[in-house]
């Protein structure tokens, strides 16, 4: 029996029969998996954590047929402090719909997963604010990485099936607040952003301005308003 091993990140969960589970894995180097997890259901409150979304660990399966079976698993971090905490997790719950949306199975993206790794240890290490904005740089790293761009011709609209933010008018476009267009340009020049210029609800409008933009030119189906258990400010 050939055993396969990579480190990865539980993104999914699904229990069915007496006691298994399927976790879907986001891995170092095998993309986005499912594994079978055994009658997990039915062992110790410990094993069951390491099944767990939000777990980091080393994985050893072998395939069996169509299937891949869990065989030993070496948690590396339950994330617990990030899980107890609400604004963390929200952030953290929208991190895992990113991957499940924009990483296919079996699709391969090494930086991707370390970028994802530090992020969670960012998240637990800080407060809301620096945890939105982080994430508002992980949106605009993602639009760069799926080879897109969006050019500054202007500042006044958003048109986001062109790419582009300009003064010109038309029903295509997003009329944008002066004080979002200055944090998508400070995010663009790579400019230092402070508390005390940008709101919460400013972070939190540009994020979901690239969702928008994401969800068009990669066709997903990312939804951030979903994760803010306490209700998103307008």
């Amino acid at each position: 029996m050939n055993f396969i091993k990579t480190k990865g990140l539980i993104v999914k969960k699904v229990d069915f029969g007496e006691g298994n589970r399927i976790i879907t894995v986001f891995s170092e180097n095998l993309g986005k998996i499912d594994l079978l997890v055994r009658g997990i259901r039915k062992s110790k409150k410990r094993d069951q954590s390491s099944v767990d979304l939000l777990t980091l660990s080393n994985f050893t399966f072998y395939k069996k047929g169509d299937k891949f079976i869990l065989n030993t698993i070496d948690s590396i971090d339950f994330f617990y402090d990030l899980k107890k905490d609400i604004d963390k997790l929200e952030i953290s719950s929208y991190i895992l719909s990113v991957i499940s949306e924009l990483i296919l199975p079996g699709e391969i993206k090494k930086d991707f997963f370390e970028r994802i790794e530090k992020a969670l240890y960012f998240i637990v290490k800080n407060k809301k604010y620096k945890n939105l904005l982080m994430l508002l740089k992980m949106m605009d790293w993602i639009i760069k990485e799926e080879g897109y761009g969006i050019r500054m011709s202007g500042e006044k609209y958003f048109n986001i099936s062109e790419s582009v933010i300009t003064n010109f008018e038309n029903e295509k476009n997003i009329l944008l607040k002066k004080e979002l267009f200055e944090l998508l340009l400070s995010i663009k020049k790579k400019v230092s952003i402070s508390e005390d210029k940008v709101s919460i609800e400013m972070l939190t409008d540009a994020i979901i301005l690239y969702e928008k933009y994401i969800n068009c030119h990669l066709d997903t189906n990312l939804n951030l308003k979903k994760h803010l258990f306490g209700g998103y400010l307008c």
